[in-house]
């Protein structure tokens, strides 16, 4: 009778260390799965954020390239023209920019009643669709006129995205021609969530005469 009772005194002495170790083992385990967790997610929002910051640098980006585009593209125009006009719809926000355009060769500057060379060339901004601006030019020389809807294939998107905004205050101009002979173009590129990359430049015409027939 002895000996059975020490054993089994043995018996639940053992039970009792390996329900120790047991439970020792389970909260390790609870421990490790919550700091598992925690370094997850901060490694999560750390890719978040990185990825978040990539993608606003490259917005920013290609929102400036766009911007720069069309600023070349009317620059380049009105350097080569011998008059400049806008013409604007009060009630749909659309405007056009004409220009009369020759390609730099003084022996056919319009200027000095000379024809040949000479072409139209118009820029075209339409609300629609948050906002696009067309280009298209006529050689030999004949006059645009402003699409009333979507502009047809003879129309080139330079692109889209823009807004009619100036600084915080909204403008009801992206085109400006304040004397006929000096272009001013102002919008804002959309930039995903990010604030707009705002774009401003003037361009003035090479030449004080003006001419502008067949043009407008």
């Amino acid at each position: 009778m002895r000996l059975h009772t020490k054993s089994r005194v043995s018996l639940v002495a053992a039970d009792a260390d390996a329900s120790s170790e047991a439970g020792l083992s389970l909260i390790e385990l609870i421990l490790a799965s919550g700091l598992s967790v925690l370094v997850l997610s901060l490694l999560a929002g750390l890719f978040l954020s990185t990825s978040h910051a990539q993608n606003s640098i490259r917005t920013a980006t290609q929102a400036a390239d766009l911007g720069q585009l069309i600023s070349r593209s009317v620059a380049q125009g009105v350097g080569n023209a011998t008059a400049l006009k806008v013409q604007t719809d009060t009630a749909t926000g659309r405007q056009m920019m004409l220009a009369r355009t020759y390609n730099g060769d003084p022996s056919v500057d319009p200027t000095q009643n000379a024809s040949a060379g000479s072409a139209c060339e118009a820029w075209f901004y339409s609300p629609a669709s948050g906002g696009a601006i067309y280009t298209k030019r006529t050689t030999p020389a004949t006059a645009i006129t402003m699409p009333t809807g979507t502009p047809d294939s003879s129309w080139s998107l330079l692109g889209n995205g823009l807004e009619v905004q100036v600084g915080a205050a909204p403008s009801a101009l992206i085109f400006s021609t304040p004397d006929g002979t000096r272009a001013e173009l102002k919008f804002d590129v959309i930039n995903g969530k990010d604030n707009p990359v705002h774009i401003e430049t003037t361009a003035t015409i090479p030449n004080p005469i003006t001419e502008s027939a067949p043009c407008f």
